[in-house]
């Protein structure tokens, strides 16, 4: 499989629903919620049906769920649609390459929440929800650094070759979705102790979680479609996959010196590379990063890789801090040099540098010890001043302004690394 491949064509575009983690379980009431008449309801259930394979009924206990996500579960809808615009495009890649009906993508929504490192009691991991076995078989490797079952484009490969085979043996879709539930073997037993091979035939001599599966795929697959219809709005996210790209790292990383190098914070990039277990990266891993960090890594590889190196050896000291400097208009190396009360020659040995020339945006990797105090002066004319609000990053607050770098950001407002509490006052720059 060609990854990169993937992703840029993309730029073009658990457990039971029910048993979420706590942090998704919700139960607040939303009077912004439309309630559906049944003849609304109806109408467009027969609508999903003009255009799906699927045989959707609307019946007691597909509305049953249908209610019960929209009067009780009032927040979990929004979530899954602000996370489907991060998956989907993944997954309707795959199911077009396998011929595959669209609507299996919510199969995951049942499954995990949208959640790639969702893990069931039993062990089942990933947003497919795969067993250590199953996931073997299909070609998902697990060993001490990552979980295949947590990568969005892997897993999702897999659950599509794994719904090809069980298409081919029940050849109906309603089963297909029983089979993943309960089980090939579990459902073959219960057609033949029956007789009976179709679903809504046999569904009342399924076992209650199986029972249940395809009401609540009906279910979904309907509130995911028509939740504009009930005011529903999606939780906007932090980062879609038309504004990240890929980067195959020459050596081991930390996540925390990563999240130092890229300015891009630990919880995005755990986000963006799910399938990683630990804290660190493996040596010519390909990951997922926003494209103005992939493009700032690159430009100052060198660099970057000296700084990585530095940390692996332990050479900083414990009585030192780190500091990744932004070169500015202006700026020699004297004077930052002054600046951090270091030394000319130490930052060109840290930074690998042959001769004082500098460039504007050039990042330099310097050492201090404490206390460092900056007392470069800020400037108040033509700028802008922001409050961070919960869930900014800055990544996303440079987006927002005309994409300014990140590092004028930290630059200006003297900040020694990423993150930034909410009510904070941030000065923006205009030009």
């Amino acid at each position: 499989m060609n990854y990169l491949k993937i992703i840029f064509t993309l730029l073009l575009v658990g457990a039971p629903f029910f048993l979420f983690s706590e942090k998704e379980k919700f139960t607040i009431e939303n009077n912004n919620i439309d309630t559906p008449t049944i003849n609304d309801t109806q109408k467009r259930i027969e609508e999903l049906n003009h255009t799906s394979p699927f045989n959707f009924v609307l019946n007691e206990e597909v509305n049953k769920f249908i209610q019960r996500y929209l009067k009780k579960d009032t927040k979990l809808i929004p979530l899954m649609i602000g996370r489907s615009k991060h998956y989907f495009p993944i997954f309707e890649s795959y199911l077009d390459r396998f011929e595959l009906p669209m609507e299996l993508k919510y199969l995951a929504v049942i499954e995990s929440s949208l959640n790639p490192k969702a893990r069931s009691s039993s062990g089942a991991t990933g947003l497919w929800q795969f067993m250590y076995s199953t996931g073997k078989e299909y070609g998902l490797s697990v060993n001490s650094y990552f979980d295949q079952r947590q990568d969005p484009f892997k897993s999702t490969e897999a659950a599509c070759k794994y719904f090809v085979k069980l298409y081919d043996m029940f050849g109906d879709w309603n089963l297909v979705l029983a089979a993943y539930n309960g089980g090939p073997g579990y459902i073959r037993r219960k057609i033949q102790q029956t007789g009976l091979n179709n679903y809504w035939d046999l569904q009342p001599h399924l076992r209650k979680e199986t029972r249940e599966y395809v009401p609540k795929f009906i279910a979904v697959s309907y509130l995911m479609t028509y939740y504009t219809k009930y005011n529903i709005v999606e939780e906007p996210q932090q980062i879609t996959f038309n504004e990240i790209d890929t980067l195959k790292i020459k050596q081991q990383i930390e996540l925390k010196t990563l999240s130092e190098l890229t300015c891009v914070n630990k919880e995005t990039i755990n986000f963006l590379n799910p399938t990683y277990k630990k804290n660190i990266f493996p040596i010519g891993s390909i990951l997922f990063l926003p494209h103005d960090a992939v493009v700032d890594f690159k430009n100052n590889e060198e660099a970057n890789y000296i700084f990585i190196n530095k940390v692996k050896n332990k050479e900083i000291l414990i009585d030192e801090k780190r500091d990744v400097y932004c070169v500015v208009k202006g700026d020699y190396l004297g004077k930052i040099a002054k600046k951090y009360n270091v030394s000319v020659f130490n930052i060109k040995e840290w930074n690998n540098l042959k001769n004082t020339k500098l460039d504007i945006g050039q990042k330099l990797i310097i050492f201090y010890k404490e206390p460092f105090i900056d007392k470069t002066p800020i400037k108040t004319s033509n700028e802008n001043k922001y409050v961070v609000k919960k869930g900014d990053t800055l990544w996303g607050i440079a987006k927002k302004f005309n994409n300014l770098s990140v590092w004028k950001i930290k630059e200006i407002n003297h900040l020694d690394n990423n993150d930034i509490k909410p009510g904070t006052v941030l000065i923006l720059p205009t030009t």
